[in-house]
């Protein structure tokens, strides 16, 4: 009994090791943006299906292994000093990879990721004309397929948090 016991104690500390890192990751992007957002959301699977109002099937298929999203509604303070571009400075430490870098005009996007066996990891931000939203993404989810999961949420038909003109101030 006493060796079933230490093994199931060596488990606990050897999976609170493991999860620790996944926390910290999220905290770079929330201690960088926290205070500078407009609007935070925080996804789930059940919620990202709730918000397909319509039952697009093709968006059920992007997004049904997506196991978190935060979505951070940037103010216009981060736009203005272009504080944004510190989550990738802060990724790029941690050792994730850039996957889509975008400066230029109206639009500044980066997508960085940290793909592992069990799960992928994704971060980044889009800044384009009205539009700034910095984001954590957790799942199995193709890194590519990221920008139309963003436009996705912002133009069909489902529960349109993403669009700027309809956001109460």
């Amino acid at each position: 009994m006493k060796n079933k016991s230490g093994k199931y104690l060596i488990l606990m500390i050897l999976m609170g090791l493991t999860t620790q890192p996944l926390f910290a990751q999220e905290d770079i992007l929330k201690t960088l943006v926290e205070d500078r957002t407009d609007h935070k959301y925080v996804f789930y699977p059940s919620t990202l299906r709730m918000i397909n109002l319509t039952k697009n099937q093709e968006y059920n298929e992007l997004v049904k292994d997506v196991s978190k999203l935060y979505i951070y509604m940037l103010d216009s303070a981060i736009r203005a000093d272009k504080g944004y571009r510190k989550i990738a400075e802060g990724y790029t430490r941690l050792g994730y990879d850039e996957y889509a870098m975008a400066y230029g005009g109206d639009l500044s996007l980066a997508i960085l990721g940290s793909e592992q066996a069990s799960t992928n990891t994704f971060v980044g931000y889009l800044i384009q004309d009205e539009l700034a939203v910095a984001f954590y993404l957790s799942g199995t989810i193709a890194w590519q397929k990221i920008p139309t999961l963003l436009n996705t949420l912002r133009k069909e038909d489902l529960f349109n948090f993403l669009d700027p003109t309809s956001q109460e101030h």
